[in-house]
């Protein structure tokens, strides 16, 4: 029994090509977004599940979500970066949290740390869950190195005249990328980081 054979169509074979450096290009341009003011310049990719387990060697469940940042000093003037100056705004509801630590992105030490909404209605914004942040009692399975690998490579904190780079996790659920605002608030203001 002969097959028949399939007609050639060039049109199907530059859609499939076209489609396929679409996808190379959105491979190699990840979301992200910089912004500035008199003191500092913040450059920020948004890393999807894959690039977190690339950089990280976990996509924790797609549980968090994750920023490669470069911090640089402007104006000549050394300055002193610390990862509790960017906060996570989520446009959509509100929502905000600061970045974690190697050990509470793994529920190590003091628990695992959890971003959700709760009902606010008739109470004042002076509990953990009106802010969204709650502490889960979780013991890890992961060995020491790895927590102490995954900070290696988390934003550090000095004091610096050059530009420092590093990841920031943030314990918010995976939105899209146009739903986030990151906030650093520098020596001089608040720098918001959009991503596009």
């Amino acid at each position: 029994m002969k097959r028949r054979a399939t007609p050639y169509n060039p049109g199907m074979k530059r859609s499939a090509l076209i489609l396929a450096f679409a996808a190379l290009l959105a491979a190699k341009n990840p979301p992200s977004g910089k912004a500035f003011d008199a003191s500092v310049e913040i450059s920020a990719t948004f890393l999807d599940a894959t690039a977190t387990q690339q950089a990280t060697g976990s996509d924790f469940d797609k549980a968090y979500t994750v920023i490669q940042v470069t911090v640089t000093p402007r104006g000549g003037k050394s300055l002193l970066v610390q990862p509790d100056d960017f906060l996570m705004r989520v446009k959509s509801d509100s929502d905000s949290s600061g970045p974690l630590s190697a050990s509470q992105a793994y529920g190590a030490g003091g628990g695992l740390v959890l971003h959700r909404a709760e009902e606010t209605i008739g109470t004042t914004p002076t509990t953990m869950g009106y802010t969204g942040v709650s502490a889960a009692n979780q013991k890890s399975n992961v060995s020491p190195e790895t927590i102490k690998a995954l900070q290696a490579k988390l934003l550090q904190a000095g004091k610096t005249t050059s530009p420092v780079n590093g990841l920031l996790i943030f314990p918010i659920a995976k939105k899209k990328h146009r739903d986030l605002d990151l906030v650093y608030t520098s020596p001089t203001s608040k720098v918001h980081v959009e991503f596009r």
